[in-house]
């Protein structure tokens, strides 16, 4: 049972991008999610250690040729701590993040459901949560092979948003569509789907109900970036 359930459930995960109904249909009649969820994890742990080098060495590009000037006999003290520091960042977001991502979704569908569907299983909405952020586990492995090939004098500018179609500059538009990623988008897209299948209602205003919220938080987001900056509210 474990094997044959573990390997359905894969495959279930793996379904969602080419048929997102029928398999949502049935993550939501069996919403196990434990393995996918542990999987997941596991990857964005090992990408974390992967990058983590290189990260650090951006650190440390950082605090040499930053704005911010470190005293000599200070140097190789800032280079350690920072140096630490990045890599437990690093590893930790790596773990934690997701999770905090499932639980986010699933808790906005089960607002979603409280309101304008029958009584639906919190678990059924995390099953789902974890099997729509198939897209995003991809837009991180496609993000870490880019930090890895860029020198670190270019880290900054790695991007898989929209922004990237820009040169980097300090505006509302620019830091408005760093957070227009495709990736996420599609995952919304099968956050909606799978949403409203295990409500039982129709797909176009869960899915717009997510949307609405991503927009509100991405505008809002690069409002309060603008209105920090320095000579921002000018």
């Amino acid at each position: 049972m474990s094997e044959n359930g573990g390997a359905r459930s894969t495959w279930r995960f793996l379904q969602v991008l080419t048929g997102p109904g029928k398999a949502f249909a049935e993550i939501a009649a069996e919403p196990a999610f434990l393995k996918l969820a542990l999987v997941i994890t596991g990857v964005n742990l090992l990408l974390g250690i992967v990058i983590v080098p290189k990260i650090q060495a951006f650190i440390v590009w950082m605090v040499k040729h930053g704005p911010a000037t470190v005293p000599p006999e200070k140097m190789e003290q800032v280079l350690a701590f920072a140096s630490i520091g990045a890599a437990v960042g690093s590893i930790a977001g790596a773990v934690v993040v997701p999770w905090l991502i499932w639980l986010l979704v699933a808790c906005v569908l089960k607002v979603y459901a409280m309101f304008s569907a029958k009584e639906t299983s919190f678990k059924a909405l995390f099953a789902v949560a974890v099997c729509g952020y198939l897209p995003m586990l991809v837009g991180g492995i496609i993000y870490a092979f880019l930090i890895l090939s860029v020198p670190v004098e270019n880290f900054q500018n790695v991007s898989l948003s929209l922004a990237a179609l820009l040169p980097p500059q300090k505006g509302f538009l620019y830091f408005f569509l760093t957070k227009c990623s495709p990736f996420t988008w599609w995952s919304l897209i099968l956050w909606g789907i799978g949403g409203a299948t295990a409500m039982g209602v129709r797909p176009a205003g869960v899915t717009t109900y997510l949307f609405g919220l991503w927009l509100a938080q991405a505008l809002a987001v690069a409002a309060l970036t603008v209105w920090n900056m320095p000579g921002g509210v000018a």
